[in-house]
């Protein structure tokens, strides 16, 4: 039942972090990505905090899982910059997938570290899923037309925030099992927040408020972050992060359908089939982790 709840609360997380990433560009070509973290992770912090206060009775601090959660949220500030660098530079339907398939190295470091066992049905459902992130967001004519491994593809960031994104994944249960799902992702947050205010201070670009326009995006990208870390956090806390993982990396899903409806773009056959792969994915890990 728990692990139920877990895939549940990886599907929700699956949602936040794709609308998060579906509206990214717009505020990163304008106003930096550094900039575009600090404000994104500066009204995530106030949300989890809030949070906190009303539904964070059971959090307990730890000076050392603290600090050690700040120093998971400077790790991770790198692939989160870099991944922001590349929506910047290539297109998303090139390196979303890159990307997002982080979750290839999390269930791998869940299971050497955590020993996390998963059966030969559950690792085929995980490939299964991941296959349908890389097929969902990757036009075979990108790759084609555009010399994929040049820094203007953006594709060697996304290789980065890959690696990256698959180890801080993977560290979150550490903090996670002690402080709690909240605490955690409000450190993690935070302290992303910080190291962002940091680059910008040393850099010496201004900390000047974007118009209206760009903070509603931001508003935005932040409720889809605040929400996917979250309910990432509660998956992790029930289930193994090798099965709640590949669930919350399939977030270019909701931003494929995001296209769809929101800017009324085509869905190609193959996007098609990739949804459908990703959907017969999620089910075959939900039914295998019974």
């Amino acid at each position: 039942m728990e692990t139920t709840i877990g895939i549940l609360f990886g599907f929700i997380a699956m949602l936040g972090f794709g609308l998060g990433n579906a509206i990214a560009k717009v505020p990163i070509q304008k106003i930096g990505s550094e900039k575009t973290i600090f404000y994104r992770n500066v009204i995530i912090s106030i949300l989890l905090f809030l949070i906190l206060i009303f539904f964070g009775q059971d959090a307990v601090f730890s000076t050392k899982y603290i600090l050690l959660a700040f120093l998971i949220a400077g790790i991770g500030y790198i692939p989160l910059l870099f991944f922001y660098k590349a929506l910047n530079l290539g297109k998303v339907g090139v390196v979303s997938p890159v990307a997002n398939s982080s979750a290839i190295f999390t269930v791998l470091f869940s299971i050497i570290f955590f020993y996390e066992t998963i059966s030969i049905d559950q690792g085929l459902a995980i490939a299964i899923i991941i296959l349908g992130i890389i097929l969902i967001s990757l036009n075979p004519k990108d790759l084609k037309n555009s010399q994929i491994l040049k820094i203007s593809s953006g594709v060697p960031y996304a290789l980065i925030t890959s690696v990256l994104w698959g180890l801080v994944f993977f560290l979150w249960k550490i903090p996670v099992n002690v402080l709690g799902p909240i605490l955690t992702v409000l450190i993690i947050e935070f302290g992303t927040m910080l190291c962002s205010a940091t680059h910008i201070y040393v850099t010496k670009k201004d900390f000047r408020l974007p118009n209206k326009r760009i903070l509603k995006y931001l508003f935005f990208i932040s409720l889809g972050g605040a929400i996917g870390g979250l309910f990432f956090n509660m998956g992790i806390q029930r289930a193994n992060v090798s099965i709640v993982s590949p669930i919350a990396a399939a977030a270019p899903l909701v931003a494929t359908l995001y296209g769809k409806f929101v800017f009324k773009e085509k869905i190609s056959k193959l996007q098609y089939l990739a949804i459908f792969i990703i959907i017969i994915g999620v089910v075959l890990v939900s039914y295998l982790s019974k």
